[in-house]
């Protein structure tokens, strides 16, 4: 038969193991990426998905690409064959890409990588970016992207 422990020892275990658990998360904090996590891939929907932008077709000459990750999560590009957007959510994790210009774009957070197509060059992303929908509010007129609708890899306004 095995000694009932005091009083004394009952409480100093839950407390060791408290102690130590405790210490564990905080190491995992401090590592990179241990503080900060990534959002969700899967968002909810946007109950306004058509975001209008301050660009017109005239204006978008090949290579331009334009920053609208706070309108919209998205990226209004152009390139010989017409505009085109790409969701600026990386397919990994779900952080917002950031442009690297004609090159293409990076995750912060994992180091993906894709091309200015949003096909990956470099993982973890296993899958490209997604190609959004774009027309023009009126003939000639603003650019619209719809972020709720993706569409081929070749289509082009």
């Amino acid at each position: 038969m095995t000694p009932k422990p005091s009083e004394d020892e009952a409480t100093i275990q839950p407390r060791r193991a408290f102690c130590a658990s405790l210490c564990a998360l905080m190491a995992a904090a401090a590592l990179p990426g241990g503080a900060q996590t990534p959002a969700s891939a899967e968002r909810p929907p946007d109950p306004h998905p058509l975001k209008l932008t301050e660009a017109t077709r005239a204006q978008m000459s090949p290579g331009r690409v334009l920053d609208y990750r706070k309108l919209g999560a998205f990226y209004l590009m152009a390139d010989a064959l017409g505009v085109f957007a790409l969701t600026a959510v990386c397919t990994h994790r779900g952080c917002l890409v950031l442009s690297e210009g004609a090159t293409g774009f990076g995750c912060p957070c994992h180091d993906s990588a894709y091309d200015f197509q949003g096909e990956v060059t470099e993982g973890p992303a296993q899958f490209p970016l997604k190609h959004l929908a774009v027309t023009e509010a009126e003939p000639g007129g603003l650019l619209q992207v719809d972020v709720s609708t993706t569409v081929p890899p070749d289509t082009r306004l």
